[in-house]
């Protein structure tokens, strides 16, 4: 028999959240906690002058005082009303503004987290829910970065305002104060059971509804509508998105039913303290025990103060629901890195430098099956290493792994003999200088994409990675040169590069960086025959002084290298140059063969 699954403790109290969400508002901008200071002693202030006015009006006509008087009584609270009214409604809308300010800033928070984590986190499906959940804090659903503010705010009114309010019905029998809190907290109750149930089943809604997110901003992405027109793909997506959909409106019915329950509790609840409350309010003024004006007060008292008591327990328990949230957050943030940030072994100066990978092996986060095994290999300083194999061979993973952006699950990688791992991974990053066969640009211009710098000396360098790229003519016969814009989608007067073109565009950024370890993943994926002829010729210029690293899954490419490796079944099938290697007659020679005879001329292919 399954013994039923254990609920996940929450990693922080709300007290303990409370105090993070504070300490960072004090931190980024203190006139937030000072505004919603302000806001919870103005709306008190606001529903106290509410409740003394017709219990003063009822006092001033049963002393029979004239007319004139009555008429400036009610003016008078009238005034103070629209005055404290007036400043609240300003500090509301300073209040949105702040928190909303707030707000963004954990998103830059988030941003700097999931940018400087472990390369090795991203590839983590925890790591990867968290920083979903994390975004949907900032950016859709109950967006709790800047609504804990909020809810924080209501529940310093229902707490000030349940102990102003007690204060005036002092004298009222405890046993009706009683029972009117405690209706509060059988209502309470059933809406955090409600709330608890959204939170416990949110990842039933998560999926689909991401699926479905997903789907539905396929028409902000111009590469697709190609596919869709030509593959006749509007209705299959049309049902992916409803198929999504329905889940989560299935869960939302069941989730309002939650509700609907939660919401007949509180009914019953607000029937039975207000019953009992007026009844016997109404006995006490019938017995002479008070007088009308003093019943007028307490009657809004009483339904003031069950209005404060149902405050206190709902925000606590909207608070208690953003809490679990703000911990998504705060787990996101703080995902334990494994690499060496701080301190390390100081990387040692050289000209050049060799790797090493001893007994070396590796396996993604969360399978079973091993992307490479005990792999040995020792690229020496300054030498031109290619690594060839089929697709999903691990040649990527094994430059990720040089890169530092890996560790491996065993073994070791060293770098001029001293393990990586000993090292400050972003001073070990400042090595390497790569164009990997995933790139992207950047809504910036095209010298922001090659690079930050300003200072003298920085348009020479460019002009030189954009002529070594074989990119410099296209670039500077744009009408602004370097300084144009990429992506139309962000600038309408924005250029629009070719694959290959974008692609050298990336090869100049890695050259410009000119650090003493290149890599090159598939550089050539996005060029012409020609185009990658010419870069081949290039390839000896653009390696000179480096170690360098050439990945390819064309062997035609490789000739020009000082060594070869073929990745297959897990780690190193052959090594030689390319004339060793086509002399063995092995799989490389073999796979050279059928790549090669597509370019022959006169050659039928079956």
């Amino acid at each position: 028999m399954n013994e039923p699954k254990k609920k996940e403790k929450p990693a922080y109290s709300v007290w303990q959240n409370t105090r993070y969400m504070t300490a960072h508002a004090w931190r980024w901008d203190k006139g937030v906690l000072f505004i919603i200071a302000a806001q919870i002693f103005l709306a008190v202030a606001i529903a106290t002058v509410a409740i003394f006015l017709p219990a003063t009006v009822v006092e001033q006509i049963t002393r029979g005082v004239d007319l004139q008087r009555l008429v400036l009584t009610i003016l008078g609270f009238t005034a103070v009303t629209v005055v404290l009214n007036g400043i609240n409604g300003y500090y509301e809308m300073a209040d949105q503004g702040r928190t909303g300010g707030l707000r963004l800033r954990f998103a830059n928070f988030i941003m700097e987290r999931v940018v400087t984590t472990d390369y090795a986190n991203l590839d983590e499906q925890k790591f990867n829910d968290l920083r979903q959940k994390a975004s949907d804090q900032v950016f859709g659903g109950d967006m709790s970065t800047q609504t804990f503010y909020e809810t924080l705010k209501d529940l310093g009114i229902g707490l000030l305002g349940f102990i102003v309010y007690m204060v005036i019905l002092i004298n009222v029998h405890p046993l009706v104060l009683s029972i009117a809190a405690v209706s509060c907290i059988f209502g309470a109750i059933a809406r955090q059971r409600a709330n608890k149930w959204w939170h416990d089943h949110d990842s039933e809604r998560a999926a689909p509804s991401k699926r479905g997110s997903y789907i539905n901003g396929i028409n902000e992405r111009n590469s697709m509508m190609k596919d869709i027109r030509l593959f006749a793909m509007v209705d299959w997506i049309k049902a992916l998105y409803t198929a999504n959909m329905n889940l989560v409106y299935a869960f939302q019915r069941r989730g309002e039913t939650k509700n609907l329950l939660a919401d007949l509790v509180d009914c019953i609840a607000i029937f039975l303290r207000e019953g009992v409350a007026y009844a016997y309010l109404i006995y006490l003024v019938l017995n002479g025990q008070i007088t009308v004006d003093m019943f007028v007060l307490l009657f809004a008292a009483v339904g003031g103060f069950s209005g404060w008591v149902t405050e206190i327990f709902n925000q606590y328990v909207h608070l208690s629901r953003h809490s679990l949230n703000i911990c998504r957050v705060r787990e996101c943030i703080e995902y334990p890195n494994k690499f060496t940030r701080e301190g390390g072994a100081e990387i040692p100066k050289a000209d050049l430098y060799a790797l090493e990978f001893r007994n070396v092996t590796y396996r993604y986060h969360g399978t079973e099956e091993n992307v490479l095994e005990n792999l040995n290999l020792t690229i020496t300083a300054g030498e031109k290493l290619a690594i060839v194999g089929l697709n999903g061979a691990g040649k990527t993973t094994m430059v990720k792994l040089m890169c530092g952006l890996y560790d491996p699950t065993e073994g070791t990688v060293l770098l001029n003999g001293t393990d990586i791992r000993t090292f400050n991974r972003e001073e070990y990053y400042s090595l390497f200088t790569a164009v990997f066969q995933e790139f992207n640009i950047l809504p910036y211009s095209i010298r922001n994409n090659i690079t930050p710098d300003t200072g003298e000396g920085t348009e020479k360098r460019l002009q030189e990675s954009l002529s070594l790229a074989g990119v410099a003519d296209k670039i500077n016969a744009l009408p602004q040169g370097a300084d144009t814009k990429l992506i139309k989608e962000v600038h309408f007067d924005a250029a629009e590069l070719s694959g290959g073109e974008t692609q050298r565009l990336m090869l100049a950024r890695a050259l410009y960086k000119n650090a003493p370890i290149l890599i090159l993943d598939e550089p050539s994926a996005a060029l012409d025959p020609i185009a990658e002829s010419e870069l081949y010729e290039r390839y000896n210029a653009l390696s000179r002084g480096r170690t360098s690293v050439y990945i390819s899954h064309r062997l035609a490419s490789t000739r020009f290298c000082d060594r070869i490796l073929l990745i297959d079944g897990k780690g190193i099938a052959e090594t030689g140059t390319h004339d060793e290697l086509i002399r063995a007659g092995k799989k490389y020679a073999e796979l050279f063969e059928i790549q090669s005879k597509y370019y022959r001329k006169g050659v039928e292919v079956a």
